[in-house]
């Protein structure tokens, strides 16, 4: 079930809110409205852009603690037995999970070994383990709470194990035609991983576990609900979304600095994607994998990977790679370009739909890593010696360069710019940014 922050009625009039509400400010579009308290099942979005604000689940402390617990012991047992074996001309490999980023370091490709490492272990253990000492600690007082959560929620895009599921799926397709692939208990406690990391973000409240956290403060008495932010001299804290004073520097809950906007928002995202586009190039035009079979070396590209898969008859397999690999870079360069072409322009009617598109751009980006993602699980279940063998190409680590730059470059990007003018209240936001900057 999904409520709104406040309604209108017949008239156009704001109506009365509930006593039991709190006001909140849509970190997208800047409009403060009123969260009426919200049953188990049940969400509220933002009238105006569509942001989902708040959201309840049945059990909001015991659920995430079983599910992250489960999926760390998942964790676990994906390590500790064989994950894939290979066989192939009377030969057999057996590759073990942390052999994905393990090989990459034995054949000196040290930083994409430790990318692969953060994105697949690392981060997605740490996540894990947050959820649990924050779910706990909503039980119990314990210490450092404030700073778990922070790191939680800024390292969330960063784990991709549901896009290392994906690229293993299209590395058998590469593979089944040439070798037999024997599937190891790992391999099913890494699926039940991805699975139970995925949920255990699903039914976590994020502001009930601030609101556990610390004490959510109270805006002004003048605050009303149908306005913008600025104007009434408030902004939210991006990271526990509690709202702040526009005088005041850092957030009274959680201490992280809070901007009226995120400073030179259009520069910072221009500037991301034009190294982004300009990568983007040799990542296409370099081999982004090698294989070097019975002494015979053969580079492949992108766009050659995608065409050897349309000829051996994956056609699925192809236009996925094709789309996560050359269409989405692309397409979220010239989006995001085209944002801030709008964050620049007089006031238009095109708000919604573009803040639509910014949160789908945003989310659709970080699945582009899995031709990396490929290439790392070929380099580490290919090893046959002389027979055969799998190696990053130079591309491999250009590539990911791209994807990671095109994310930062999103979250540079204030989507509250688009909105501004519509909400006549340009001169609030630069009298407020200017006493930022002094």
């Amino acid at each position: 079930m999904s409520t709104s922050g406040y309604q209108l009625n017949s008239h156009g009039e704001l109506q009365t809110p509930e006593d039991n509400s709190e006001l909140v400010l849509c970190r997208y579009c800047d409009l403060l409205q009123h969260l009426p308290e919200l049953q188990p099942g049940e969400e509220a979005h933002c009238s105006q852009c569509g942001h989902q604000l708040d959201s309840r689940h049945p059990q909001p402390i015991l659920r995430p603690i079983l599910f992250a617990s489960s999926a760390l012991f998942m964790l676990v047992l994906a390590n500790l037995f064989p994950f894939i074996q290979l066989f192939a001309a009377g030969s057999q490999h057996q590759m073990n999970f942390f052999d994905t980023s393990s090989v990459l370091f034995a054949v000196h490709h040290p930083a994409l070994a430790i990318l692969v490492w953060l994105l697949i272990q690392a981060i997605p253990a740490f996540c894990m383990m947050a959820v649990i000492y924050l779910k706990l600690g909503m039980i119990m007082s314990l210490p450092g709470r404030m700073w778990v959560a922070r790191v939680l929620f800024m390292l969330k895009p960063w784990s991709m194990v549901d896009i290392f599921l994906i690229g293993l799926l299209v590395s058998f397709v590469k593979l089944v035609s040439s070798a037999d692939i024997s599937l190891g208990l790992s391999f099913w406690a890494f699926c039940l991983f991805c699975l139970l990391h995925l949920r255990t973000f699903q039914v976590i409240d994020r502001r009930e576990m601030w609101a556990r956290i610390g004490v959510n403060p109270k805006p002004l008495l003048t605050a009303k609900a149908g306005l913008p932010g600025v104007s009434q001299r408030l902004k939210v804290c991006h990271c526990c979304t509690a709202l702040v004073p526009l005088q005041q520097m850092h957030c009274s809950r959680c201490g992280s600095q809070v901007h009226v906007r995120i400073p030179a928002s259009i520069q910072k995202t221009l500037a991301l994607l034009t190294t982004a586009a300009i990568l983007y190039i040799p990542a296409n035009l370099y081999p982004i994998m090698v294989t070097v079979s019975v002494g015979q070396r053969t580079e492949s590209t992108i766009v050659t990977g995608i065409q050897l898969l349309w000829l051996d008859g994956a056609y699925p397999v192809a236009i996925i790679i094709a789309i996560a690999s050359v269409v989405i870079p692309l397409f979220k360069i010239v989006i995001l370009f085209w944002l801030c072409y709008l964050a620049l322009q007089p006031q238009s009617d095109r708000q919604d739909i573009s803040t639509w598109v910014f949160r789908w751009v945003d989310w659709i980006g970080r699945w582009s890593m899995v031709d990396v993602l490929v290439v790392a699980i070929l380099a580490a279940l290919v090893r046959f010696d002389l027979l055969m063998s799998v190696y990053p190409g130079p591309a491999a680590v250009i590539f990911a360069t791209v994807v990671i730059t095109t994310m930062l470059a999103a979250l540079s990007f204030d989507p509250r710019l688009l909105w501004d003018q519509s909400n006549e209240n340009e001169a609030d936001m630069q009298q407020a940014t200017a006493k930022e900057i002094l």
